[in-house]
């Protein structure tokens, strides 16, 4: 298996954030950029998912989209919609891309099946 590629990004960080990143990386046995790699994984991954809900909550993707925007199963999606108390709302245009994009992930063709 071949090397990942990383592209350098020079950050500048406030003493106190370079201390606490220190901080982690000594509990975690990591060096501090295997830590700021980390957390910049793990808050874009949250960014994109706040992101998607606040655009099914605004009414502007469906909810298959706010999954595929996301990054995250439309199951898990559903039930994030669902823990926050968002309303659902479900057209026939979202009902349809939900059945097609559970169709396209089990290998079947939507248009074949659905007609459309």
């Amino acid at each position: 298996m071949g090397r990942a590629t990383y592209v350098q990004l020079n950050v500048r960080l406030a003493p106190e954030l370079a201390e606490q990143i220190g901080e982690i990386a000594q509990e975690e046995k990591l060096a501090r950029t295997d830590v700021v790699r980390r957390l910049l994984s793990e808050s874009v991954e949250r960014w994109k998912l706040e992101r998607a809900i606040r655009l099914y909550r605004e009414g502007q993707i469906t909810k298959a989209r706010a999954a595929e925007v996301a990054g995250v199963p439309l199951y898990d999606m559903h039930d994030l919609i669902r823990q926050r108390g968002i309303p659902l709302h479900y057209s026939p245009d979202e009902a349809r891309e939900d059945m097609r994009l559970i169709l396209e992930r089990v290998g079947l063709d939507p248009h074949a099946v659905l007609g459309v």
